[in-house]
């Protein structure tokens, strides 16, 4: 049988309307663990001799070739008051990264290409949706 649409037409109505849509509880418990334990991981062999900020205010990115990389390689980006006067991270670097690199389908490559999530953008009308990219925001307050 193949995968079919799981919205609502209630759901879809206020996507068609807001252009957006929250659904509560959409990945399991079990999903967010196993995601949180991949990017645990990469975080903890991520070796920062090579920084690269992110930067909402700047949005005139310096293009090196770190950030040029980071479309084909896991890649971190720290947020822009990680580093002291002195060049030293104020706080440890799990608490210090803004963002990683946009090829993190391989962290959540299992529930990105669930039929859970193929179900929801069937249901938007996507006919072979692609994943291109995914996002892992780390709420770091300086």
């Amino acid at each position: 049988m193949g995968i079919t649409g799981t919205l609502s037409s209630d759901q879809l109505d206020s996507f068609n309307s807001q252009g957006y849509l929250v659904i509560e509880s959409f990945a399991n418990p079990e999903d967010i663990e196993s995601m949180m334990k991949r990017m645990d991981k990469l975080l903890d062999d991520f070796d920062y001799t090579t920084v690269s900020v992110f930067s909402t205010k700047n949005q005139q990115r310096v293009t090196d070739d770190y950030f040029y990389q980071s479309a084909e390689n896991i890649s971190f980006f720290f947020e822009e008051k990680a580093f002291g006067d002195d060049g030293s991270l104020k706080k440890p670097k799990q608490l210090s990264i803004n963002k990683p690199s946009m090829s993190l389908t391989r962290c959540s490559k299992g529930f990105s290409t669930s039929e859970k999530v193929s179900g929801l953008l069937f249901s938007l009308g996507y006919k072979k949706p692609v994943i291109v990219q995914s996002m892992y925001i780390f709420k770091v307050y300086f």
